[in-house]
């Protein structure tokens, strides 16, 4: 039986490809081919021929990558009355202007020409912001007049966080489904609790150096527990390319801080040489440009590079059953993406908002490939029920991004 080789990550087995259609690796989604055979005539009688290396893992027969079909046009008009509408209504819309916005970026996103749909209900979602607006009017009144109090609240919100997280991420599942089937999260409070308060409370006593974990756990903590009907997620990546990135990013960062801090001085010291030099004024405007300019500039720089490096290892990391995922995200498309967005919204006083997040969202998402061996046909669905959305609205609230 002839070997089995991906020239691009060596997994290799026996077996036969097929003449009618491509086979790809499920390890990275390269085309496979067959390799040369070991040559056994070249071989001793008494010497063994070693077995090829063959690995547990199947072969894909399918490849389908995410299309969006979303137009910054059509989002802009359901953004501008979104925002009218929450406006005049002190925010009671907001409720329905998200169910509004979830519901148009999934019906345009499709997987083998079939679209995903938001279920999520606007009642419900309003109760969870009526709850939530509650306890922040009241953090706020305790902090202006009994200000201990309102440290007390903090304390007990901290607590109460994981729980938020928790059930955020299982209203965003239940009501996300493709092809008739819901999505569910089958994280525990447990497991919540660990992630949020156990880990995230770590990072400030190791002076931020289990950061990236911490990054890297709060992905497994999503990719672990993310079920398909009745089909469920493994995840098994490595705090390493968290680490690496974070790294990397640190590096950049601390070189750019040094050649700005150092290059004033020198600008400084030969304006002041010329003939009526006056370094003062320029000393201001350079400190201004760099806050607001070259720091964005900068910061933008490094979140796209680690949010590449993170999200292509965390997919290829992750299985659902037989399905497995690619992620080809380049740094440098992403923060061309990042910053020209930034610029176009500075510019045009916000009203391109909706275009920029139609553009990132779809370079996101047609970036991303599923690979299966098994068809997309073989998912069955699970039972579902009510789940409540002040988990949901919590973090919304907050400003705080759960998923990826």
């Amino acid at each position: 039986m002839a070997v089995i080789i991906c020239n691009n990550c060596n997994f290799s087995m026996e077996g036969t490809l097929p003449a009618d259609r491509p086979l790809y690796c499920i390890m990275c989604g390269h085309p496979l081919a067959y390799t040369a055979e070991p040559d056994n005539k070249a071989q001793p009688a008494d010497v063994p021929v070693a077995p090829p290396r063959i690995q547990e893992i199947p072969l894909v027969s399918e490849r389908h990558t995410f299309s969006f079909s979303g137009s910054g046009g059509e989002y802009f008009r359901i953004w501008i009355v979104n925002l009218f509408l929450t406006v005049i209504t002190l925010g009671i819309y907001a409720a329905w202007a998200k169910v509004r916005n979830r519901r148009y970026i999934w019906a345009n996103t499709t997987l083998a020409g079939h679209p995903f749909t938001f279920h999520g209900n606007p009642a419900a979602i309003l109760r969870g912001n009526l709850i939530i607006a509650a306890m922040f009017i009241a953090y706020m009144a305790t902090e202006k007049f009994e200000p201990m109090l309102a440290g007390i609240i903090v304390f007990i919100f901290t607590f109460i966080f994981p729980i938020l997280v928790c059930k955020s991420l299982r209203f965003n599942a239940h009501n996300t489904s493709y092809r008739n089937i819901r999505f569910k999260f089958l994280g525990t409070l447990g497991g919540s609790f660990e992630t949020y308060l156990l880990f995230g409370g770590i990072v400030p006593f190791t002076l931020f150096l289990f950061f990236p974990a911490w990054q890297y756990y709060k992905k497994r903590y999503f990719l672990n527990n993310l079920a398909y009907g009745t089909t469920g997620s493994t995840f098994t990546g490595r705090k390493g390319p968290f680490y690496k990135a974070y790294f990397v990013a640190f590096l950049i960062g601390v070189s750019c801080l040094v050649v700005l801090s150092v290059l004033p001085g020198l600008l400084t010291h030969h304006i002041s040489r010329g003939p009526g030099g006056t370094p003062g004024k320029f000393i201001f405007l350079y400190y201004i440009f760099f806050m607001y300019v070259i720091g964005a500039a900068i910061w933008y720089t490094l979140q796209a590079y680690i949010y590449t490096v993170t999200m292509n290892h965390c997919w290829v990391e992750t299985r659902l059953g037989r399905t497995g995922f690619i992620s080809t995200l380049r740094a440098g498309r992403l923060l061309w993406i990042r910053i020209t967005n930034m610029a176009a919204i500075f510019f045009s006083c916000g009203l391109l908002i909706p275009w920029a997040k139609i553009r990132r969202t779809k370079y996101i998402l047609e970036n991303l490939t599923v690979v299966t061996d098994a068809g997309l046909d073989g998912f069955t669905a699970a039972d579902s029920s009510e789940i409540t959305a002040v988990g949901d609205a919590a973090t919304d609230f907050m400003g705080i991004e759960i998923g990826l």
